[in-house]
């Protein structure tokens, strides 16, 4: 099997989504299945790991007899949303659920 280079954004992916770097370099070079990828040149593999379904898509460098990994996640389990994005959203979320109540106490009159 060849070698295989991460992107910095797959790191991140890594990162972001709790996937251990082996998690995913088994993936890659033994997948439960592969898929043409969505983009030219891209292939998808699949592969079951520990209960999750660890899916990541790759291009082959044919020079360099590696894979260049372009992203990972985890099919069927969403994103961590950053603690920023919560304490932002936070005022607007509380002034719908307002609206929202004050609507129902509303039609109850």
């Amino acid at each position: 099997m060849p070698g295989s280079i991460f992107t910095t954004h797959a790191h991140q992916r890594l990162q972001e989504r709790s996937i251990p770097l082996s998690d995913a370099e088994l993936a890659l070079s033994k997948p439960d299945r592969t898929v043409p990828g969505k983009k030219p040149h891209t292939v998808k593999f699949i592969k079951q790991v520990h209960g999750r379904n660890i899916q990541l898509v790759a291009t082959y460098l044919q020079d360099q007899d590696k894979w260049l990994v372009v992203s990972v996640w985890v099919r069927g389990e969403d994103d961590k949303v950053p603690l920023t994005w919560l304490v932002i959203t936070a005022p607007f979320k509380l002034l719908w659920w307002l609206i929202k109540k004050a609507a129902k106490t509303a039609r109850n009159i």
